[in-house]
C-alpha cells in the first residue's frame, strides 16, 4: 500500500515501549489482515473486542485505529488522534509518516515537508521518504518563489524577504533564494546590500550568464563599477547588447578614481575648455608629459586659476587659441561638438607621436557626425558635449592613435 497517498507502514515500526504480548502481537496481526484486504469495519471491531475495560490500548492499535479512520474518510477524528500520537511520541516512524501523509493529501505541503524530512532522519534508508523529500522540496521552494515575487510586485519587502530566506533554506545550492533577496534591498534602496546578495549568487552560479547580468546591473547601482565593468565585459564577449554597458562601466569606474577636480570635471553636464584641459591632463599621458613649444599665447583671464597648468598646456599645445584682441582663451566657455571633434584628432596626434590619424580622424578637422558614426563622439543633437563623453571620446582618440587604427 505504500504506492497510495497513505503508506499504512506496519504500526509496530518505531513504536514505543512496551512491546507488545504474544497475545496482542496475534490479535494485531488479525486486525492488519482485515484493514489491509479492505476490511475496515472488520478491522475496527476487531480492534474494540481486544479492548479491555481499565486496561490501556496498546500504542500499535491506536494507529491502526487511526489508518482505519483515513480509509473511511474521517480525516478530522484522525488528524487530532495522529497529532496527539505524534507529540507524544515523536520518534515513531509509522506515526510520523501517517501524519506526513495525511498533510501531504490535504496540499499542506510544507507542513508534510517537515514530516518527510523527520522521518528520513529516523529512516535514513527509507527511499519513499526520500522521494518524498525531494518532491514536495521542489514545491514549496516553487511556492516560495511566486509568494516573494508576488510580495515583491505588491510592494510587500518584509514578506518577499521571508519568502526569499525559506527558498533559500529550501535550495541553499540555488542562486534564486539571494537574487529575490537582492531584488528585495534594491526596491528597498539598499543597493550595497542588493550587491552583497547578488555577488554571492554570482559564486553559486558562474555560468549562469541571466545571474551574471542581475550581479551586473546590482554592481552598477551600488556603484562598484569595477564590479560592474568585468561583469558586462565578460556578457559582452558573447553578447554584443552588452558592449554599451561594459563601456558605460569602465567610464565610471575612471570617473570614481579620477582625482577631484577631473571627476567634477567629468560630471559635468556641459565641459567648459577648462574641465577638457583637466581632463587632458589627468587621462592622456602624452599630453601631459608633451614639451610645449616656445611662443605660446598669453592668456589674462588664466591668473589665479588653481587649473592654470593644464590650461597652459592646452593653449601650447594648439588645443586653445588665445584671442589676439583680449588676450583671452575663455577658459569657462563651453565646448562645442566641432571643437571638440578637432582636439580629439590632436589627441590622437599626440598619442600617436605625430603619425597622421586614419579613418574617422583623418579629416582636419574631422565632422562630429563623423566621429558619431564612428562610435567614438555620441550621436546626440545637443550642441555641447559632457564630461563623461569627453572622457569616453579622449580614451577612444588615444587608443586609436597609439594603435594606428582606422576607427
Amino acid at each position: 500500500m505504500a504506492d497510495g497517498p497513505f503508506a499504512y507502514r506496519d504500526p509496530r515500526d518505531g513504536a514505543p515501549p512496551p512491546p507488545l504480548s504474544p497475545r496482542d502481537a496475534r490479535a494485531l496481526e488479525e486486525v492488519l489482515r482485515a484493514f489491509r484486504r479492505g476490511d475496515s469495519a472488520g478491522a475496527a471491531n476487531a480492534i474494540k473486542g481486544r479492548q479491555r475495560k481499565g486496561v490501556p490500548t496498546p500504542a500499535p492499535f491506536a494507529l491502526v485505529d487511526v489508518y482505519v479512520a483515513l480509509a473511511g474518510g474521517n480525516v478530522e477524528e484522525a488528524r487530532s488522534s495522529l497529532a496527539a500520537l505524534s507529540a507524544a511520541h515523536p520518534t515513531w516512524i509509522a506515526a510520523v509518516e501517517a501524519d506526513a501523509d495525511l498533510a501531504a493529501t490535504e496540499g499542506r505541503a510544507s507542513d508534510a515537508l517537515e514530516r518527510y524530512r523527520t522521518l528520513a532522519r529516523l529512516a535514513p534508508n527509507d527511499q519513499r521518504a526520500r522521494g518524498r523529500v525531494e518532491a514536495l522540496r521542489a514545491q514549496v521552494a516553487a511556492e516560495r518563489r511566486l509568494e516573494a515575487e508576488s510580495a515583491l510586485a505588491s510592494g510587500d519587502l518584509d514578506a518577499a524577504r521571508r519568502a526569499a530566506h525559506s527558498l533559500l533554506q529550501l535550495e541553499p545550492s540555488s542562486p534564486a533564494g539571494l537574487v529575490l533577496l537582492a531584488r528585495a534591498a534594491a526596491a528597498g534602496g539598499r543597493n550595497d546590500d542588493a550587491w552583497t546578495w547578488a555577488k554571492e549568487a554570482r559564486r553559486l552560479a558562474p555560468s549562469d550568464r541571466v545571474v551574471a547580468a542581475f550581479a551586473a546591473e546590482a554592481a552598477a547601482k551600488a556603484g562598484r563599477w569595477a564590479d560592474a565593468a568585468s561583469l558586462y565585459e565578460g556578457l559582452a564577449s558573447t553578447d554584443p547588447a552588452f558592449v554599451p554597458k561594459a563601456e558605460q562601466a569602465r567610464v565610471e569606474f575612471r570617473v570614481q578614481n579620477l582625482p577631484e577636480a577631473a571627476r567634477l570635471a567629468a560630471q559635468s553636464a556641459r565641459l567648459t575648455r577648462a574641465q577638457l584641459a583637466t581632463l587632458l591632463w589627468w587621462t592622456v599621458p602624452e599630453f601631459r608629459d608633451a614639451l610645449v613649444p616656445p611662443g605660446a599665447g598669453i592668456a589674462v583671464d588664466l591668473v589665479d586659476r588653481s587649473d592654470r597648468g593644464p590650461l597652459v598646456k592646452a593653449i601650447g599645445l594648439g588645443f586653445f587659441a588665445v584671442s589676439t584682441e583680449t588676450h583671452r582663451v575663455g577658459a569657462d566657455w563651453t565646448v562645442s561638438r566641432g571643437e571638440m571633434a578637432s582636439d580629439l584628432r590632436k589627441v590622437a596626434l599626440l598619442a600617436g607621436r605625430g603619425r597622421p590619424p586614419k579613418g574617422c580622424l583623418a579629416p582636419d578637422p574631422p565632422p562630429p557626425a563623423l566621429l558619431s558614426e564612428c562610435g567614438i563622439l555620441s550621436d546626440t543633437p545637443s550642441r555641447n558635449v559632457t564630461g563623461r563623453e569627453a572622457l569616453l571620446a579622449l580614451e577612444k582618440a588615444a587608443r586609436l592613435g597609439r594603435e594606428g587604427g582606422t576607427r
